[in-house]
């Protein structure tokens, strides 16, 4: 602990932000909601362990929060969410954000009051969409999505008659109900971009989805790091410290872009920092 008492005051910078809200938690978990099959902590944890795969850090934030120095925000269940969170998320994208929205977002109000207007309420402007109708797929149904490129997505659980009001369909339903419609959009907005994904989308949706998004916030794969290492990265007036926890089994090494010190054996750092299987390094990083 005496070793790292100097990071003392910094900062974690994250990539990302979840949106979270409790209020919107206990409204989702009422009995009355178009399908059981819909678990908003589900949808959390799927697209954290999207951005967790692609080694992104990420934050958990208030819808009202300051979302300024996120480059990407997603909102992975947010069933109610006031005016003013919906203002809050329309000026971080006109300011160059990149927001990512799943279904059955932005409904009522913190009233649990349908907003006025079209389905997703809050979320209809920064998103470009109007959203006609929910159309919930029955247990274990399934519905292909295709895009222009050639590549295809599963869904399940969940589908809607979207209306694109400016928004770009990337990704369309090739069977189901909804086949034809848009099932994933892209809008921009002032200077940024604000996706929504109309189903629930497998693991390998999700990374498809998250990489695409991932571009637009300007978050570039991080190479050469396997799978289970995180990497953080902390600053405060006493420096710029890079933290590795290796969860696996097997001892690795990380690439370093900027050579420093690692602060629990002392030893310089440059090139590539060796991390035993279960271990923690901490670098304080020239310059």
């Amino acid at each position: 602990m005496r070793a790292l008492a100097e990071i003392r005051g910094t900062r974690t910078e994250a990539d990302a932000a979840v949106l979270w809200d409790w209020h919107s938690w206990w409204a989702q978990n009422l009995a009355w909601r178009p399908s059981e099959d819909h678990d908003p902590r589900e949808r959390a944890d799927s697209f954290y362990e999207a951005l967790y795969d692609r080694h992104l850090t990420v934050d958990f934030a208030h819808p009202e929060a300051d979302l300024s120095r996120y480059p990407l925000v997603v909102v992975p269940a947010l069933y109610l969410m006031t005016r003013a969170a919906g203002n809050n998320v329309r000026a971080y994208v006109e300011n160059g954000g990149t927001l990512v929205v799943s279904y059955f977002s932005g409904i009522v109000d913190e009233h649990d009051a349908v907003h006025e207007g079209a389905y997703p309420g809050a979320l209809r402007e920064v998103l470009g969409l109007t959203v006609e109708e929910f159309s919930p797929l029955l247990q274990d149904e399934r519905v292909r999505l295709t895009g222009p490129d050639g590549s295809e997505l599963t869904g399940e659980v969940w589908t809607e008659f979207v209306v694109p009001r400016g928004a770009d369909t990337v990704w369309t339903y090739a069977d189901g109900l909804t086949a034809g419609r848009p099932a994933v959009t892209r809008h921009r907005l002032g200077r940024g971009t604000a996706w929504y994904v109309s189903t629930r989308l497998d693991a390998q949706g999700l990374n498809a989805l998250i990489g695409r998004a991932a571009d637009d916030a300007g978050l570039a794969p991080r190479a050469g790091l396997p799978r289970d290492v995180e990497v953080v990265r902390r600053r405060g007036d006493s420096g710029t410290y890079l933290f590795v926890v290796n969860h696996t089994a097997g001892d690795t090494k990380v690439p370093l872009d900027t050579p420093g010190t690692e602060l629990l054996t002392g030893e310089r750092a440059a090139g590539r920092l060796a991390v035993p299987a279960g271990a923690v390094r901490v670098v304080r990083l020239d310059g």
